[in-house]
């Protein structure tokens, strides 16, 4: 099996609807789909690659190994990996350069709790927690360089270049989509944000994937290590900033990291930082009308092939009791939860685009009808659960299958709490009230 092959069982495997929380375990996990049959999953683990391959790190041990591996690299391959990596090559080999750059510039240190935390270190942003290896080589590979300069994600990426062997050459090609995202930059209105310079580089699809969540793992490398930089938070090109220091946000809006947060195209490129790690690389503007010709297909990079396989999802019928017109006391709504296990909920009332619903007994291995509705209340332990919901005529995999029901049976009171939820977030909090989904 190559390694397209792994990794779109993997997306398969890794889609949000398959997560469960192990209440046992106290850990999220991936519930494998039965589409996967089990010569598939031998195939996965012959090749290491079956999820729930856990790592515990170590303080110390980790921030070695990251020292060791990260100075087996030399900046000029680092900054090549990294050049690759926007096409030619996995997105994983852009970790090389960051990692480079975090390990000369981090300061030897204890671990140091951050805050009220216990197992998050305010220097290095180091994580006292189990990782699924296998989920961490996945999202590098199809998503880029692990986020918040997490040193146990490079120490993995690491590891992963490491047994690769041979590292990559940047193309022309490769070159042309540096000085094409760096020209998206420099062409932006003064004081753009992070997110809409994201959404223009996205436009342009200049990586061989169609998410916007690339382009955004694309500029927060940038900024950590300096291109997209400021004075008082520069990346570790300048110098090493500490995680608490990173974790600094102009508002509780911005999602990411400095320096990203604090930047805007106003401050520019740092050009001191761009001579330094790409001394021999033409970094002038291009015209992004006129890609080389000719142009390397998509479709032939591993993560371009991976982004054209959509995930398979079943024909979900319509309900001959669904009647039509919104959502009314009376309904019943039918919520797939996965592939082979659906839900069912009540509306108690319906105003205005929102409805207020509560989970009804049974676990269907298809869209349920009328007559297999178990009118009996779903319990969250031993309370009732009920939420107020918007879009439930509007979303995905949420299909009204009854008019006109009697209110569920129940003898626990109403919940005095009601959330405010969308409707397809019905899907991921019912494991709360149904745990046999795992």
């Amino acid at each position: 099996m190559d390694i397209t092959e792994q990794l779109w069982l993997l997306k398969q495997i890794y889609d949000s609807e398959n997560r469960y929380y192990d209440r046992k375990e106290n850990r999220y996990r991936r519930r494998i789909p039965a589409r996967i049959s089990a010569r598939m999953q031998a195939e996965l683990t012959e090749a290491g690659r079956m999820p729930d391959r856990l790592y515990q790190p170590g303080h110390g041990a980790l921030l070695d190994e990251l020292h060791r591996l990260a100075q087996t690299w030399t900046m000029r391959e680092a900054a090549d990996a990294f050049l690759a990596g926007l096409w030619s090559a996995p997105f994983l080999w852009r970790c090389a350069l960051p990692a480079r750059l975090i390990s000369s510039a981090m300061p030897p240190h204890p671990f140091t709790p951050y805050g009220g935390s216990k197992d998050t270190c305010m220097i290095c942003g180091f994580r006292e927690r189990a990782v699924d290896v296998t989920e961490a080589w996945y999202h590098r590979m199809t998503g880029g360089a692990p986020l918040d300069g997490d040193p146990v994600g490079y120490v993995l990426a690491l590891r992963e270049m490491e047994q690769a062997g041979e590292r990559p050459v940047p193309t022309e090609y490769d070159r042309w989509i540096f000085r094409a995202a760096l020209t998206v930059i420099r062409c932006a209105p003064p004081g753009t944000r992070y997110a809409k310079i994201r959404d223009m580089l996205h436009r342009e699809k200049l990586l061989p994937a169609s998410g916007q969540s690339v382009y955004g793992s694309l500029l927060e490398s940038l900024a950590l290590i300096g291109l997209l930089d400021t004075a008082d938070y520069p990346g570790m090109a300048t110098c090493f900033t500490t995680y608490v220091k990173r974790d600094e946000r102009p508002s509780v809006r911005v999602e990411a990291q400095a320096p990203l947060a604090w930047w805007n195209s106003s401050v520019g490129i740092n050009s001191v930082v761009l001579e330094k790690i790409f001394p021999d690389t033409d970094c002038s503007s291009v015209d992004l009308a006129e890609r080389p010709a000719p142009v390397p297909p998509a479709e032939q990079t591993i993560t371009g092939s991976l982004a054209r396989r959509r995930l398979p999802r079943a024909v979900t019928p319509k309900s001959p009791d669904a009647g039509s017109g919104p959502a009314a006391a009376g309904d019943v709504y039918a919520v797939r939860i996965r592939d082979d296990a659906w839900i069912t909920v009540y509306c108690y009332r319906a105003a205005g685009g929102r409805a207020l619903v509560e989970y009804l007994d049974g676990v269907f291995p298809v869209m349920p009808m009328k007559p297999q509705i178990r009118n009996t209340v779903r319990l969250r332990g031993r309370e009732r659960w009920q939420a107020d919901v918007s879009a439930l005529d509007k979303t995905t995999g949420v299909r009204r299958i009854a008019r006109d029901m009697p209110r569920p049976a129940a003898v626990q009171p109403e919940p005095a709490r009601i959330p405010f939820v969308n409707a397809k977030e019905l899907k991921h909090l019912a494991w709360w009230c149904f745990p046999e989904l795992g």
